[in-house]
């Protein structure tokens, strides 16, 4: 009752190249309805042969792996597929596929890479997991149970870099905060003054790699708060290795 239609049409007896589960929906013993459930990029769907292709509300997912867990006792496992956007030495940061239930919740998750996947910015990899969602920025899953290269990256794709900005030698980079201090100094400790391009990282002092003409002042613990479009947002230094 509560599925949304789709543009999709059903022109076979079962889902093509489909990895789907039956469904059967039996009255009294006699054989009624057979739809078929499956997920395809991200996606839950529930087909209706030569009827149609529908979305379903996503307690009906979460009935199925509940089901299959308590049947085979086997640890309940939730799957979405996501872009690498970060990678540090150990770990990396994805960005769930549109249309994932995961990005309803963030659109940041930090991973740890404990197995050394060769990956890089752009690559699209299947997480899977026990369904918890921690509350942090970048959130973080509650426990992985295994990451999967769906899609690489070209080797020459070029891809924009986090917002970062050279001063005084270092590279201070965008954390994604708005600073929330009311009181302070009406004088710049300094201002952007040339730019490179956002898959670049800067080289010269003074220097983002999102555009120029950006007042900044220095903050606490390694920060710089940069003044764009009426707001100070926080920078935070980072080792260039990291």
């Amino acid at each position: 009752m509560d599925m949304e239609t789709t543009n999709k049409e059903s022109i076979n007896d079962v889902p093509v190249n489909k990895d789907s589960i039956t469904i059967n929906i039996n009255c009294d013993g006699v054989a009624g309805t057979t739809l078929f459930y499956y997920v395809d990029k991200g996606i839950e769907y529930v087909e209706q042969p030569y009827q149609g292709i529908y979305k379903p509300a996503p307690a009906l997912g979460n009935c199925i792996m509940e089901m299959l867990s308590s049947a085979d006792n086997t640890p309940l496992a939730i799957t979405f597929q996501a872009s690498v956007i970060e990678k540090n030495k150990d770990s990396i940061i994805v960005k769930p596929v549109d249309g994932s239930l995961e990005l309803d919740s963030a659109d940041k998750f930090h991973l740890s890479n404990e197995d050394n996947l060769e990956l890089q910015i752009g690559d699209l990899v299947e997480i899977s997991y026990n369904g918890e969602i921690m509350e942090s920025y970048p959130a973080q899953l509650g426990e992985v149970y295994k990451i999967t290269v769906i899609e690489q990256a070209g080797a020459d794709a070029m891809y924009d870099r986090i917002p970062m900005v050279r001063v005084n030698g270092k590279l201070y980079y965008d954390t994604g905060r708005e600073s929330i201090m009311d009181a302070r100094c009406g004088t710049m400790d300094g201002e952007i003054t040339s730019t490179v391009d956002g898959t670049e990282i800067p080289t010269e002092d003074d220097q983002s790699n999102f555009g120029s003409g950006f007042g900044y002042q220095y903050g606490a613990d390694n920060t710089i708060e940069v003044y764009m479009n009426e707001k100070w947002f926080i920078f935070e230094y980072r080792e260039e290795s990291e």
